[in-house]
């Protein structure tokens, strides 16, 4: 019983943030640890209850964050994004702690990446030229209020970067800057 408190402690506080970042979404909009959670997902435990607990987590808390599900592309497309950051995690979990650190920044690039290009191609709102995918990676939709996409790319990174931390620290593998053992030694939860 002991070895799953550092997994609900860890589920828990990912879950809070979560719906803390939904609540206040004018304060720090995207500072959603989402790609963390799928990325680490491996690192939390072995086979497929890494890919289910996450997924739970993103299912569980959607409707939080966003209402209900009313377009289903989007949902989707979210989906399969996070369902890639796993398989990029899969990748990774045999790398040092630093090297898993900065897989999961280039989690929240490559996500912020895919789900912009998909936007540009499919909303009239992006001219579907190069500056119009521009305007959807950095710049944002032209509209009075809205933040630059850059906003969400930097606030995803810093929550990718936080959460990360805290899993591999729960993983019992302190981030350091020198050569460290592999994290996937033991996970959380076998």
């Amino acid at each position: 019983m002991q070895r799953y408190i550092p997994l609900v402690l860890i589920l828990g506080l990912l879950i809070g943030f979560r719906l803390l970042g939904s609540a206040f979404p004018e304060y720090l909009p995207n500072f959603q640890p989402l790609t963390a959670i799928f990325f680490c997902g491996c690192l939390l435990a072995t086979g497929w209850k890494g890919y289910a607990m996450p997924l739970a987590v993103w299912l569980v808390t959607y409707p939080f964050a966003t209402g209900p599900v009313g377009d289903w592309g989007i949902f989707l497309t979210a989906g399969i994004c996070l369902s890639l950051m796993y398989v990029l995690g899969l990748g990774f979990r045999r790398f040092s702690t630093m090297w898993v650190w900065l897989g999961s920044a280039l989690a929240a690039v490559l996500f912020h990446t895919l789900t912009c290009t998909l936007a540009w191609a499919i909303d009239p709102m992006y001219a579907k030229t190069g500056l119009g995918l521009w305007q959807s990676l950095w710049l944002g939709p032209d509209i009075a209020g809205a933040l630059p996409s850059w906003v969400f790319l930097r606030n995803m990174c810093a929550a990718n970067l936080i959460f990360t931390g805290i899993i591999l620290m729960a993983n019992c593998r302190m981030p350091s800057l020198g050569s460290a053992p592999s994290v996937s030694k033991q996970p959380v939860l076998s």
